[in-house]
């Protein structure tokens, strides 16, 4: 997750509340290997039918779920493993019967809690339960500015008023929310409109999620925009920070935007040098190091996309023994912890520590998952600034040609 508005205008807002000033002022880490953070989709079930549901959420029942004795067992072990904050998702978490006994659970284990939904279920009165609940964070999905196309994405009409209603609702009680877009080709050129629309609402953050081609995301490649546009965007994200200050822009799910950003918004090296320290801490690939993933069957996976290759599962043994037994591991957890991809040519960038590129789009798109991410934003930079469609500063030109021959000694 990269902070945007942070690298440009040295603000935030929202990120500071969830996860502690005291994580800010100190420094120091927000999660490791020993005090992960969870992502729990919590159901496969879901009322609307996204077209890059990275889950194939399904309306209706599933028969596979965790009961309610093995959830809150989950709970138990996220709080032996002092996870800083437990995000849940789904599918469409509220059509869960048990989801408040869940939350309040991990509430009263002291576990902070963050909701992710599509906000098309959020009334009045569960905007009061959820706050009840202790709900520190709710991000709701909108796609678009116009409502049309955020309901083709979503995949069922109205679904547009229905999240903007459920936004208002939980803006009314006092809990913090904000926005989640997930870009495609279909809605790449509407940043600036988003974040026009949570300004006007008083939404202090909106986070933009690079496509995942997993699940449903599988089948719709075609929308993924190309690394050239993805430049473009990070840049117009860039401009929409300095002119929106009092909404925190985010990417998610492409870790080169970090290395990027703190490039093109730093005046030298030496600040260059410190956002990137600033970006170590947040960004980066952290799937299997600092976060995981628990489906709604009980499989525990390295992030949320990596779903055809779980760590363990919670109903054989415990979350603690799955995650802190890095020797019995997968070799695919133990490389991603020890950040060793073979021969690719991330192994040589001088960011590697900062990025590490999706291993999940790597292996979708190049069939190799330690490859380069072939969405690196870095590598687009590189080519424009080639072609002279982007200029950069003397320093800047010194940290390109670096990185470029690191490219050509790979081969």
């Amino acid at each position: 997750m990269i902070n945007i508005t942070n690298l440009v205008v040295g603000g935030g807002t929202v990120s500071l509340s969830i996860k502690g000033h005291d994580y800010v002022r100190s420094g120091r880490e927000f999660t490791d290997i020993s005090r992960p953070l969870i992502f729990w989709n919590i159901t496969y079930r879901c009322n609307l039918k996204c077209i890059h549901c990275y889950i194939n959420a399904i309306q209706g029942l599933s028969g596979n779920e965790l009961t309610t004795e093995e959830a809150l067992r989950i709970i138990e072990d996220a709080h032996e493993l002092r996870t800083p904050l437990l995000i849940v998702s789904g599918g469409e978490p509220l059509v869960r019967e048990d989801i408040t006994e869940v939350m309040r659970r991990a509430s009263d284990y002291g576990i902070k809690i963050s909701l992710s939904t599509n906000g098309t279920l959020i009334t009045r009165d569960w905007a009061l339960k959820l706050r009840e609940l202790g709900v520190q964070y709710i991000g709701i999905s909108i796609d678009s500015p116009i409502p049309e196309l955020h309901d083709r994405i979503r995949g069922v009409s109205g679904a547009w008023s229905l999240a903007i209603r459920g936004i208002k609702n939980v803006m009314e009680v006092g809990i913090p929310v904000g926005i989640r877009t997930t870009v495609t080709r279909l809605n790449i050129d509407r940043a600036t409109e988003i974040v026009e629309l949570a300004h006007r609402l008083g939404i202090s953050r909106v986070a933009f999620y690079h496509l995942v081609p997993s699940g449903r995301g599988r089948g719709i490649i075609d929308l993924l925009p190309s690394p050239d546009q993805l430049l473009r965007f990070l840049i117009k994200l860039i401009e929409v920070a300095r002119n929106y200050p009092d909404v925190e822009v985010l990417t998610v799910d492409n870790p080169a935007d970090g290395v990027v950003a703190s490039l093109l918004t730093s005046n030298d090296e030496d600040e260059f040098m410190g956002k990137l320290r600033l970006v170590s801490r947040m960004g980066a690939c952290s799937a299997g190091r600092k976060v995981m993933s628990i489906y709604p069957n009980g499989d525990v996976y390295p992030c949320q996309f990596f779903n055809d290759k779980p760590m363990g599962n919670v109903r054989k043994e415990r979350l603690t023994e799955i995650w802190l037994r890095p020797k019995e591991n997968t070799e695919l957890v133990i490389r991603l912890r020890e950040r060793n991809y073979g021969d690719s040519p991330c192994m040589r960038c001088p960011y590697l520590g900062y990025c590490g590129g999706c291993r999940v789009r790597a292996e979708v798109l190049n069939s190799d998952v330690w490859s380069m991410d072939p969405l690196c934003t870095m590598n687009s930079l590189l080519r424009l600034w080639r072609l002279g469609e982007i200029e950069l500063k003397p320093w800047q030109i010194r940290i390109m040609k670096n990185f470029e021959e690191v490219l050509k000694t790979h081969g």
